[in-house]
């Protein structure tokens, strides 16, 4: 019985929901006020995706461009198909070709 006692709260705990009085009203972004985000860069005819150090290249938006968009945007570039060099078509793109 005695652990117990030791063990509630004196205070009640913080409601992270209900501001305290005097402080900010809103911790929430509204859409409006969200920062903007960058258009990912769109292909043009004979263009293709590519990674820095990928050894695949990507002819259309698949997965793989969406997550390197999402979490590694600098790595994803836009260049030629001549200028993908040896690169193979990404497993996801081919796919993609045989469903058309």
């Amino acid at each position: 019985m005695g652990t117990y006692n030791t063990l509630t709260r004196t205070k009640p705990a913080n409601d992270v929901l209900t501001p305290a009085s005097g402080a900010a009203v809103s911790r929430w972004v509204l859409a409006s006020r969200a920062r903007s985000v960058p258009a990912p860069p769109a292909l043009e005819t004979d263009q293709v995706y590519v990674t820095r150090r990928g050894t695949v290249f990507h002819s259309a938006w698949c997965q793989v461009v969406q997550r390197t968009w999402e979490f590694n945007r600098p790595a994803l570039q836009v260049c030629g198909r001549e200028a993908a060099g040896q690169r193979r078509l990404c497993r996801s793109c081919l796919e993609e070709t045989r469903r058309l």
